[in-house]
């Protein structure tokens, strides 16, 4: 262990990065990065119970108080000394009640009638529905439909756009849809629709609504059955205006309302601070949201991102048993958002006056859990270092105190394919001149899908690259890393 230790004390002075001023490094530190804590971690970020944690959501929010107290259990203090949440200012909206009514008679929500479009009804329609048939162009000439609510029959729910602009020339104020021939269609795009409608959507500004988009609804066969007292083959035969003209004209209600409030999207922000008196600070992120859950289940988001979100807790942990040897402080930035535009590493960055520190690095930790195609054990691929030479050196160092693992620069091209240094929290801090190293394992065939699960993720294999991050923390914090000439 001698021998190991001095062979490692030269590798640090032959690299400039270790010195007098330096602490040195005890492989023994290692010891406390642990394999079971970051499958525990996995397990609950990417658990049933947190939803795919979409940007906003309850799911979200339950992820950042997991994170905020193992941060506080790891004796970091919170930003500004006052709290583990930073608000990234983002709005969100989601849908009311919807309210449809048939001659003052309710039809149900999603297994009646559903709403297609993206604009809110905060206005209610009342007005007459019109029958107009496959909505072709003689037919509906023939027809008065300003200010009434229209009713096609099409071949495909989705497809509806045109019928629907019409329409809506002719100054009908809203359209009804209903397949042709199969109830099932409706079922299974009401299904979609319900899963959408039931997320919140978040902007960075308030959001505005046009009031010039269509309102536009399908139906089941039932309702068009009971709007017209006609069977479905008799309404399907049905081919003039004539025809059309004979039929009743029910009176509908329509409201679908919008609710529109400041989004409770947080950063989870914990500092370690250097027993130094110093402003100097590296950051360690991850980000800890996802993209929620869809019609076709929660997507779990194991290696994307628990997968580093677990790493940041368990380096919070590790770094905080040898805080008296770190010459700057370590900020763990859990951010939100990162899903929708790396939304909260940019508000973060982009607001120094909320921790007033001076950020020499970052190191970001996004999807290190599994392996891709290429390999299948021992690497890492890594992001930056080929832009900012001392981390790359820095990072070798590091990988000659642990176990090595190889080191694989395919994604830190600048341009073209392999250009991952816009598509991660780290580019907040590399569009701002900070020297940025990011950490990841490579995409794979579970990416953003419902089957990005725990049990797949290889935690010996992630704990092994955790030990490597944490080394390179270790060294970036040292006195003589990323100095300048006024230090």
């Amino acid at each position: 262990m001698k021998l190991f230790i001095t062979l490692l004390a030269i590798s640090f002075t032959l690299h400039g990065y270790i010195r007098a001023q330096d602490a040195k490094f005890n492989p023994r530190y290692l010891d406390t990065i642990s394999e079971a804590n970051l499958k525990k971690h996995v397990y609950t970020l990417a658990s049933d119970s947190l939803k795919g944690r979409d940007t906003g959501s309850e799911g979200e929010r339950k992820a950042a108080q997991y994170i905020a107290n193992h941060f506080e259990e790891y004796g970091l203090m919170p930003l500004n000394d006052t709290s583990y949440y930073q608000s990234i200012g983002l709005w969100s909206w989601h849908w009311g009640e919807f309210s449809i009514k048939v001659n003052k008679t309710p039809l149900k929500n999603y297994e009646d009638i559903v709403y297609l479009s993206s604009s809110p009804i905060d206005k209610v329609i009342d007005a007459k529905c019109v029958f107009i048939g496959n909505g072709a162009d003689s037919t509906i000439s023939k027809l008065n439909v300003e200010g009434k609510i229209v009713f096609a029959t099409v071949d495909n729910l989705q497809r509806w756009y045109r019928i629907a602009s019409i329409t809506k020339s002719k100054g009908a104020v809203a359209i009804l849809l209903m397949h042709r021939t199969s109830d099932s269609k409706f079922t299974e795009l009401s299904q979609q629709m319900q899963s959408a409608h039931q997320r919140s959507s978040v902007y960075k500004t308030k959001p505005t609504f046009s009031k010039r988009l269509t309102k536009a609804f399908a139906v089941n066969h039932a309702v068009a059955e009971q709007l017209f007292g006609l069977p479905i083959e008799r309404l399907n035969e049905l081919a003039t205006a004539q025809q059309f003209k004979k039929l009743p004209q029910p009176k509908l209600s329509l409201h679908c309302p919008v609710i529109i409030d400041k989004a409770n999207a947080n950063n989870v922000v914990g500092c370690l601070r250097s027993h130094h008196k110093t402003k100097k600070a590296i950051v360690i992120s991850a980000h800890y949201d996802h993209i929620g859950e869809g019609y076709n289940g929660i997507s779990y988001g194991a290696d994307d991102n628990a997968s580093g979100t677990a790493a940041i807790i368990e380096l919070a942990k590790a770094l905080s048993a040898v805080k008296d040897k770190l010459n700057k402080n370590i900020v763990f930035l859990a951010t939100s958002g990162e899903e929708k535009g790396l939304l909260g590493a940019f508000y973060f960055a982009d607001h120094p006056e909320e921790h007033q520190l001076d950020i020499r690095a970052n190191i970001n930790v996004d999807m290190i859990g599994r392996q891709d195609s290429s390999h299948k054990s021992n690497y890492i691929y890594t992001i930056g270092n080929a832009h900012y030479p001392e981390f790359d050196s820095l990072l070798h160092v590091a990988n000659g105190i642990v176990e090595p693992i190889t080191i694989q620069y395919d994604y830190n091209k600048s341009q073209g394919f392999g250009n991952m240094l816009n598509l991660s929290d780290h580019y907040a801090f590399h569009r701002k001149g900070i020297p940025i190293l990011a950490f990841f394992s490579g995409l794979h065939h579970d990416y953003h899908k419902t089957s990005d699960t725990p049990d797949k993720i290889d935690y010996p294999e992630m704990a092994h690259r955790v030990r490597l991050i944490f080394t390179t923390a270790f060294l970036t914090a040292q006195k003589s890393a990323f100095t300048t000439q006024t230090d």
